[in-house]
């Protein structure tokens, strides 16, 4: 990952909008903590973060989840200098038994969903009892893949270039409250 400089980040930040604030994103988490909340109750699953983009949203939800959970995390990536790549690459696998678990896979954005499938497909080989999908952010596009859906969605986002709330801006700018992207007009 290339360091860029503070000029640049904050040249970024001047030439971008926020077009989700963080207020409506609190209440994004607010709802989705509270449908976790139904679906899991009694169910003792184990939640997974998918990093580096799912941190900020599970550190998010998980202070307003009220169901028994265990944590663990996932670190699969398809990405290699903010750019896509047909092969995921494992740079944590997870080391815990899954079969007859309930897992609950949290990320920040379901875009193509290409990462997002193959983690799901990769752990159905351990049997689980359910694995189930929660992101942030759902890109409205037709580019998605085939067969494959995220169960638990805050907000839907415009097809554009977003960062904040996990995502990143050449790998900064993820603490960011709300989500940003480049003015259209300065792209």
């Amino acid at each position: 990952m290339t360091q860029i400089s503070n000029q640049e980040i904050e040249k970024t930040l001047r030439n971008s909008e926020c077009l989700i604030s963080s207020i409506e994103v609190a209440a994004a988490y607010e709802r989705l903590a509270a449908q976790l909340n139904l679906h899991y109750a009694g169910l003792n699953p184990i939640v997974m973060v998918v990093m580096n983009g799912g941190l900020i949203p599970a550190g998010q939800l998980l202070t307003q989840l009220t169901f028994y959970h265990r944590m663990h995390y996932i670190h699969a990536t398809r990405y290699r200098d903010n750019q896509g790549t047909n092969e995921l690459t494992w740079n944590y696998r997870p080391d815990v038994e899954l079969t007859n678990e309930h897992v609950l896979l949290i990320d920040d954005i379901f875009d193509e969903g290409i990462t997002l499938k193959a983690i799901v497909e990769e752990l159905k080989i351990e049997n689980p009892a359910s694995i189930n999908c929660c992101v942030l952010l759902n890109k409205e596009h037709d580019r998605k893949v085939k067969d494959f859906n995220v169960d638990f969605v805050g907000i839907d986002v415009a097809d554009r270039y977003v960062y904040g709330c996990g995502m990143d801006f050449h790998g900064y700018l993820r603490h960011l409250p709300g989500i940003y992207a480049i003015k259209e007009d300065q792209i």
